[in-house]
């Protein structure tokens, strides 16, 4: 069931975003393309509507064959997830077409992010990766509300290069999806649906971009994948789940709090973009596109893998491995300043005489 939701996704997607192409091109909702030569080009929009329909209808198509027996009473969780991603979607549409100010977008993800709760997405109880199980009790609320519009924004930021946020949220979401084969198959339908979605919309993705996720994109993975992390945070049978969903998508996680603090730091709007994300520093430092994604491509993978073992091969590790992951993230983020400085011909930390 999960690989023919897989295939159906990426079909439907691979079919659907040649259409719509044609379609907001027409009515010239575009951006423009980060280019150096010719002074970048016109991409359309929306392509988020692509992943969305090629998500949605295998998934629904697998639920209702499969009511009551292969997903169990999830019906309330399914109907959840549709009813916040819609509201996300229109958001990013909206977004795309009009523009819409940071406040009011916290707001709707904060709505979507209840529905969710109010559908039985609630970190009341999540297993501890060292063992026990930690109680939230009603501090499960706003934390599951920060993880949702946490993560639904970190996947947003991280959409600065052509193929980058869908990649990283396919590789993310392939890696949920084998940590969730333990768990309920209400997860790892949900996941697989939404990589097949991904990797369909890639084809047309990938630099040179025929089409762009935009806001209605990036946000909609970040959600989805917020929820599913959120699922296979309590209801895996692993140990690990609590810290796997973090490990699989700690690099959109890093570079939007790393963003964040930046921004504080300097007296800037938190919420307000600049070109300062770790994919903007290696593009001034010459690497292309095609290799700077190439590289969170691969770090991607690393982290997924990590998550992997620490899953399988129990606590004693685990500790070993979360001390590797952050001396890996600190020695990469380590080596891109210090060369980001010595290619200006300074030193961290001095200022240009």
């Amino acid at each position: 069931m999960n690989w023919l939701v897989f295939i159906i996704a990426f079909i439907i997607s691979l079919s659907v975003t040649p259409t719509l192409i044609k379609l907001v091109a027409k009515k010239g909702i575009t951006a423009r393309a980060l280019e150096k030569k010719n002074g970048g080009r016109d991409v359309p929009l929306l392509g988020g509507i692509s992943i969305f329909v090629g998500f949605l209808a295998p998934t629904s198509l697998a639920f209702l064959l499969s009511r009551r027996t292969l997903l169990g009473s999830y019906d309330l969780h399914f109907l959840g997830l549709i009813i916040g991603s819609v509201i996300i979607l229109g958001l990013g549409i909206y977004d795309d077409i009009r523009g819409v100010k940071a406040p009011v977008k916290l707001i709707f993800q904060t709505l979507a992010a209840i529905i969710l709760l109010l559908y039985g997405y609630n970190l009341k109880v999540i297993t501890n990766p060292f063992g026990g199980q930690l109680e939230l009790g009603l501090w499960g609320i706003p934390l599951t509300i920060l993880w949702i519009v946490g993560l639904t924004n970190a996947i947003n930021l991280l959409d600065g290069l052509d193929g980058l946020a869908c990649g990283v949220a396919g590789i993310a979401g392939l890696t949920l999806f084998f940590s969730g084969l333990d768990g309920p198959p209400f997860m790892t339908i949900i996941v697989i649906g939404l990589v097949g979605a991904c990797l369909g919309f890639l084809r047309y993705n990938l630099y040179p971009a025929r089409n762009f996720l935009g806001d209605t994109g990036s946000l909609l993975l970040g959600f989805i994948l917020a929820a599913v992390s959120i699922q296979s945070s309590f209801k895996t049978t692993a140990g690990i789940a609590l810290v796997l969903p973090l490990v699989a998508l700690l690099l959109p996680i890093s570079d939007t709090l790393i963003a964040f603090l930046r921004r504080v730091m300097k007296g800037h709007n938190p919420l307000r973009g600049d070109l300062g994300h770790l994919h903007h520093r290696l593009l001034s430092l010459g690497y292309s596109q095609k290799q700077v994604v190439r590289m969170f491509y691969l770090l991607t993978i690393n982290l997924g893998i990590i998550a992997l073992v620490m899953k399988y091969a129990g606590r004693n590790l685990a500790f070993g491995m979360l001390f590797l992951i952050g001396l890996m993230l600190y020695i990469f983020l380590k080596i891109i300043e210090d060369f980001r400085f010595s290619i200006k011909g300074r030193a961290p930390g001095k200022k240009n005489e």
